[in-house]
């Protein structure tokens, strides 16, 4: 498809689209051993209002990246009683990212 606003003027042809950043996540080596530590079952999330990522019982030094997971549906958190950490688990579509040889 092009646009001409004028008929005697030459078209020119439309930009392409760029993608969506939810159409085809890209992750951070970071975020993909984030994603690793979760499937091993050692992340969890702080009970705190700020709702920290731990790994290992340690705060991420990353403090947006467990948010940055959950927002990009990698990662769910599983809620527990109150004032407990909450588990964190992979969903599909982490799983699917990751090639990791389990299912959900």
């Amino acid at each position: 498809m092009t646009i001409s606003a004028d008929p005697g003027v030459p078209s020119r042809p439309l930009p392409r689209p760029r993608r969506s950043p939810e159409s085809r996540p890209m992750i951070s080596p970071r975020d993909r051993a984030v994603l690793f530590a979760v499937a091993a079952g050692r992340c969890t999330v702080s009970s705190d209002p700020g709702g920290a990522l731990l790994i290992d019982g340690q705060p991420c030094t990353d403090q947006f990246a467990g948010r940055r997971l959950v927002r990009a549906g990698l990662m769910a958190v599983v809620a527990e009683p109150p004032g407990r950490p909450s588990t964190t688990v992979l969903t599909a579509a982490a799983i699917a990212l990751l090639g990791l040889p389990i299912s959900v």
